[in-house]
């Protein structure tokens, strides 16, 4: 958490509160607004309330434009200054996306416009805190970029905490021509999902193409994932488990070599199988009090209780074939370096020329 309140920041620059509080929304979810997301924040679909905003941000140099022609732009929050001033200085929402990044950003913000007044999980920091601090489960469980890495929840998709801490997941679909990208998403989330008594995968999508093949592939997923006794206590299933033990009655035979692949296993399982009850099972493995068939009959009955909700977003996004906007002067889209002159001592000019069209 920031030990300061960013909206005052944002207003000490020139904003109005609501446009900091709007502002500081897109810098922590998306990086990507539509006029009509602001209008939606302040409930004024209609009118110069939004231009207003507009016109701030570009004499500000805090915008750039990305034109989807028709007369319609996506507004890029890309001044490195305001990601610093707002507590956000590592983001990397203020460089320029591809296509699909770029919708899937703005499909988020809608999300989040959607449950203002909900729990959310809005940062990595919020995220790994509640599953290891309030829920109490092992950092080792949660989706990293690769194994043994600190960097957890890369795909930022914001979390729902409900009544009684149920955990409602997100996962966005930008219109992909597949389901690997869910796919893949699963898996990475396979462990953190296998630990919780029970939890639902919102899919978002702003058409229903994908849902039945998604739904198949979730589906598919699950009793994989039940019978690999992926739990708590096995993060990493219980085949992990019985090779760690393995491991250890390896280490301690003078007639068995250990071999690299012993030394990982070991090396691993001393983060995971930390437990009272890991050091139990690990002590009757030694004198034979327990067996594989026992083990693998202790966790595989073991499993989450999962829903995977589809959800049709009733929003455009006019992403066509964008063209990135360039201007030789601070007007709104242009590629003017903010960090020229110190946000602090910025002013608005009266007049400031500007495309606000479309949405």
């Amino acid at each position: 958490m920031l030990p300061y309140d960013p909206i005052p920041v944002l207003e000490s620059v020139g904003y109005t509160e609501r446009e900091a509080a709007f502002l500081y929304l897109v810098a922590l979810h998306s990086g990507f607004f539509l006029r009509r997301q602001y209008g939606r924040f302040v409930r004024r679909e209609r009118g110069a309330i939004a231009e207003q905003l507009l016109r701030r941000a570009a004499a500000l140099g805090h915008l750039q434009s990305i034109a989807c022609g028709q007369a319609r732009f996506v507004y890029h929050l890309a001044s490195k200054e305001v990601y610093t001033a707002v507590g956000l200085a590592a983001s990397q929402h203020r460089r320029l996306k591809g296509d699909a990044q770029i919708k899937y950003r703005l499909m988020v913000l809608d999300f989040v416009l959607d449950h203002l007044d909900d729990s959310i999980l809005d940062s990595t920091d919020a995220k790994v805190r509640f599953f290891t601090h309030t829920l109490g489960l092992s950092a080792t469980v949660l989706p990293q970029s690769r194994a043994g890495s600190a960097h957890f929840f890369l795909e930022e998709f914001p979390i729902l905490i409900g009544e009684q801490q149920s955990i409602h997941f997100t996962f966005f679909d930008e219109g992909a021509l597949s389901t690997r990208g869910f796919e893949n998403f699963l898996r990475r989330y396979r462990a953190v999902f296998a630990a919780l008594p029970g939890f639902e995968l919102l899919y978002l999508a702003d058409s229903d193409r994908n849902f039945e093949r998604a739904g198949k592939v979730f589906a598919a997923i699950y009793p994989q994932t039940r019978a690999l006794g992926v739990t708590p206590m096995t993060p990493r299933g219980v085949d992990h488990f019985l090779d760690y033990l393995r491991a250890r009655e390896n280490t301690g035979m003078q007639n068995r070599s250990v071999t690299l692949r012993d030394l990982e296993l070991l090396h691993e399982g001393e983060t995971i199988y930390t437990t009272l009850e890991h050091q139990a099972l690990c002590a009757a493995w030694k004198i034979g009090s327990t067996s594989v068939e026992k083990i693998r009959q202790r966790f595989q009955q073991q499993g989450p209780r999962a829903k995977f909700i589809p959800i049709a977003m009733p929003y455009r996004y006019p992403l066509y074939q964008l063209k990135y906007e360039r201007m030789e002067k601070p007007e709104l889209g242009s590629r003017h370096r903010t960090g020229e002159v110190p946000l602090f001592e910025k002013k608005v000019p009266e007049k400031q020329q500007l495309m606000t069209g479309g949405e």
